[in-house]
């Protein structure tokens, strides 16, 4: 009985343990060039920093669940769509995701630039869709205006990471590469 009774304390211990070891949740970033920014990444990996910090990814449509479309690659949007930005970020030394990085996408339109600020999906539920959690993807959105002028325009992305390392992704330079407004 007295086993029994120690058991279930360590089994108690370690769960409370464990619970306290698992990062924060993170609330929905604002996604359409809010002011607001998300709240901060999890606590560093072991091994991290060992390398680069480096970054890349891609925009697709976001549209949201069951939209035949939802996700897909484009860089032409229309006025009012989903400009979806997915990202990840690495520690080149060892490969692995650095979930301490904090992304953000800057759109050039009008003029000024729109900071996206973009929010890592590895915490919380696994939503809708997916085939295995996102542990390595950060998204952010920006609605293409409803009086958006057709063309291209720039963006950016940079990271920041919890040891200093930064870095940018540029989408390739070929023009038809660009995002672009389409009527």
């Amino acid at each position: 009985m007295r086993t029994l009774a120690t058991t279930s304390v360590i089994v108690a211990v370690a769960v409370l343990a464990t619970l306290a070891q698992a990062p924060p949740a993170q609330a929905p970033a604002q996604g359409r060039g809010g002011a607001q920014a998300p709240p901060p990444p999890p606590a560093p990996q072991a091994g991290h920093p060992s390398g680069k910090l480096v970054i890349w990814g891609d925009v697709s449509l976001f549209e949201r669940p069951p939209h035949p479309d939802a996700c897909i690659l484009t860089n032409r949007f229309k006025r009012g769509q989903r400009v979806g930005f997915r990202m990840t970020a690495i520690d080149g030394g060892s490969g692995e995701v650095e979930n301490t990085a904090v992304l953000t996408a800057h759109i050039m339109y009008g003029g000024q630039t729109i900071d996206v600020p973009m929010r890592w999906r590895g915490v919380g539920n696994v939503p809708a869709g997916y085939l295995r959690p996102p542990i390595n993807m950060w998204t952010g959105a920006w609605v293409v205006p409803m009086d958006a002028p057709t063309g291209t325009l720039s963006y950016t992305v940079t990271a920041t990471d919890r040891f200093g390392r930064m870095a940018s992704f540029l989408p390739f330079s070929y023009e038809t590469s660009q995002l672009t407004i389409v009527p």
